[in-house]
């Protein structure tokens, strides 16, 4: 397929204005009194989808013009991965990237030096990074927590107690998960459960796309310590499962790529429901792991040391759980069908050994990886015992339930960043208060400086676009925060006034502001270090010969004879 370059200006230029045009859709979002927009359903005969969630609009934009689209793709990436890895933020994060593009594509066409300004700005995030993690609050209550729920749930309080509760009674290893209900109320269950840092090898699995999941209900768990490399392998199992009106999640070492294709093909095509994940553990460890799955889940793991031989398991051989949640980084196993009385065996066991470790005198094996199995039984013992928390979002609509989905989610994950690195007060004053750091940085390159300068700016932009969202002058609510010497005082957009903002219970976890700040500054450096694109040419602006139209048969996959 033919390529197109463009270089220098040009280049730069048309990323910058794929960011701008995709910044302007997603930045109505931010804050509690940013409204909405509306995004027609990629498949004909849908209802639209009503979203207040800053990547879900990013992730649905496409522009026409690819260099453009090049643009507006590197910012939503980097926002889906602020979203992946704090829940909030994404809106934060498309805000600040495009105040610093803005401010680079100015130095540039005034003659700054594309590399000294990209120096500028990354080092004047790092600082505003390094003090935002210092000034963080870690002594966090039930009440902070609620705040920072409130906050990134767009203040529904409705849901705020029920995610708290859902956490509370999980614990601190246990995981909640989110999907959406059948009832016009929502609701809580709390099961046993197991989580592993395992997910699907190949997002063809995911039966939700807006999710990026796969959900398994009542699903036979076949657990196997080898590559499967030959499909026909797992045909009896994939003949027997789909019989009985059951689905099957895969926990096995690897699938290779002959057997993954047809597995992959019949599960998209929906001839059966299958899922494929790697275990957890590491090396001879997952042998141990996989036996821990058998007994939570009441199968039997099929072992080479044992000699068990895949062609011989029948869905009697099989775990079960009543749910299977599969993600792009994690798998989780809810209401596992093993016996209590086996778990409970099998943990006092795993505390036995660690217990007989722990009590080796010095001098008997590595003081390290003494602690090291300790920690590793101690891992196992808590798959075992971890509880999952099912919360189901209802609604009156499909269009509704959706939307609280995002808020809801959101919510969660904002309180699991929230107790990773703290909190701060919120409504952008937590950046902005910063500012004071960059005071004390000067460079002698002026290019540099202007990097700096640039960041000094957008760190107020969050603010005045949650004021501007709310109808009000962005800039006096910017100039009257500025004016008193307080890092807490600031302004409640729900309430349309200015205060402490921890007695307003406005509040941000330190993790969603630092990687919004950190992946903002990244875009625009990649942006402005730009030199040249080069991208494909669209078959339409091709000439109709043979070879251009096998060609686009090709990668679209269309008959050309039609």
């Amino acid at each position: 397929m033919a390529k197109q370059i463009v270089f220098n200006n040009t280049a730069r230029s048309k990323m910058l204005r794929g960011i701008d045009k995709i910044a302007r859709a997603v930045e109505i979002t931010l804050g509690v009194s940013g409204p909405g927009a509306v995004i027609q359903h990629r498949t004909d005969g849908f209802p639209p989808i009503y979203t207040r969630d800053g990547f879900t609009v990013a992730h649905a934009i496409t522009l026409n013009d690819p260099v453009e689209d090049l643009g507006a793709r590197i910012l939503r990436d980097v926002a889906g991965a602020v979203s992946r890895r704090a829940g909030d933020g994404t809106t934060t994060s498309v805000v600040l990237a495009r105040k610093i593009a803005q401010g680079c594509a100015r130095s540039l066409a005034a003659g700054a030096h594309p590399t000294a300004l990209r120096q500028g700005i990354e080092t004047a995030a790092a600082h505003v990074s390094a003090a935002l993690r210092e000034r963080a609050v870690r002594t966090l209550d039930r009440d902070l927590y609620r705040k920072v729920c409130r906050s990134a749930g767009k203040d529904d309080e409705a849901t705020v107690d029920r995610i708290l509760d859902a956490m509370a009674a999980v614990g601190a290893h246990g995981t909640v998960t989110i999907a959406p209900g059948r009832h016009l109320d929502d609701s809580l269950k709390i099961t046993e459960g197991a989580r592993w840092d395992q997910g699907y090898l190949s997002a063809y699995f995911n039966t939700d796309r807006e999710r990026n999941l796969a959900e398994l209900e009542n699903p036979y768990i076949l657990l196997y310590d080898r590559e499967i490399a030959d499909f026909m392998d797992l045909v009896p199992l994939l003949e027997a499962v789909p019989e009985r009106s059951r689905s099957l999640l895969i926990v096995a070492e690897n699938i290779a790529e002959k057997a993954l294709a047809p597995l992959l093909l019949n599960h998209v095509r929906g001839n059966f429901r299958a899922v494929a994940v790697k275990p957890p553990g590491y090396g001879d460890r997952r042998l141990d792991r996989l036996d821990d799955l058998a007994v939570l889940t009441g199968g039997r793991a099929c072992l080479d040391i044992y000699g068990a031989k895949l062609t011989a398991m029948t869905p009697d051989d099989l775990g079960q759980a009543d749910l299977a949640v599969v993600d792009a980084e994690s798998t989780t196993l809810i209401g596992g069908r093993g016996a209590q009385s086996a778990i409970e065996a099998r943990i006092r066991e795993l505390a036995a050994e660690a217990a007989r470790i722990g009590e080796l005198k010095p001098g008997h094996g590595s003081t390290t990886g003494n602690r090291q199995l300790c920690e590793e039984l101690e891992e196992r013992a808590q798959l075992l015992r971890g509880r999952m928390a099912a919360y189901e979002v209802g609604g009156v609509t499909d269009l509704a339930i959706r939307e609280r989905l995002g808020r809801v989610e959101n919510a969660y994950k904002a309180i699991c960043a929230a107790r990773e690195e703290g909190v701060l007060p919120g409504g952008g004053i937590g950046l902005l208060a910063t500012r004071s750091v960059l005071d004390e940085l000067c460079f002698d390159d002026p290019d540099r400086q202007r990097g700096l300068d640039i960041v000094r700016a957008a760190l107020a932009e969050p603010l005045r676009r949650i004021a501007a969202n709310a109808g009000m002058n962005a800039e006096a609510i910017v100039a009257a925060v500025l004016a008193v010497d307080d890092c807490a005082y600031g302004f409640d957009a729900g309430r349309r006034c200015f205060g402490d903002l921890w007695e307003l219970g406005i509040v941000d976890p330190v993790k969603v502001t630092r990687l919004a700040l950190e992946n903002a500054a990244g875009i625009a450096g990649t942006v402005i270090a730009t030199e040249a694109v080069v991208y494909r040419q669209p078959m339409a602006e091709r000439l109709p010969d043979a070879e251009a139209v096998a060609e686009w048969a090709a990668a679209t996959r269309e008959d050309p004879r039609g």
